[in-house]
């Protein structure tokens, strides 16, 4: 799911205009913001509410729609997906933030990659900045990776929420 989503999205971004793509930013950090912050107290309600069956009739059924879904704005956006699919994976195994960060990082590199492999192939790609941001990106997995493991979860998320909200509102009313 997490490669036909990656792949389904990055085949919507190249067909869209770059004005839509500016103009959805602020909302899409938001909604990852949104998701990361109610992810607790849905999975509660939703534990409480239906039990077991439930809970399986989530990873059976709604598991791979949500997580095609979070990897298709992967795809389009990239920005923020670790944050949903920790959220989807908080909503689906019953496990703490730190330990989900495991599963979260294999979900995000194949949308990642299977995303960029679409893009090198588009004929898109401008390659002096594409590296530049692929050292970014593996410097940042590898030290995120290292600090989020040594931080309460609770704050962990929390820092997560305020600072990508205080990003989208820049956005917003840039």
């Amino acid at each position: 799911m997490s490669i036909l989503g990656g792949i389904t999205g990055g085949l919507i971004l190249l067909n869209t205009g770059e004005k839509a793509f500016e103009g959805i930013i602020p909302y899409l950090i938001l909604l990852a913001c949104l998701l990361l912050g109610i992810q607790v107290p849905v999975k509660k309600w939703m534990q409480s509410r239906s039990g077991k069956q439930h809970s399986t009739l989530i990873k059976r059924a709604g598991a791979p729609v949500m997580l095609f879904l979070a990897s298709v704005y992967g795809g389009y956006f990239g920005a923020g997906v670790s944050v949903i699919v920790i959220a989807v994976l908080g909503l689906i195994y019953d496990d703490s933030l730190n330990s989900l960060n495991v599963l979260k990082q294999a979900i995000s590199f194949s949308i990642n990659i299977s995303a960029a492999i679409y893009f090198c192939f588009s004929g898109q790609v401008n390659w002096a900045f594409a590296l530049v941001m692929m050292a970014g990106a593996v410097l940042g997995g590898l030290l995120g990776g290292r600090f989020a493991s040594r931080i309460k979860p609770s704050a962990l998320r929390w820092t997560v929420i305020v600072i990508g909200s205080t990003a989208a509102l820049i956005y917003l009313f840039k």
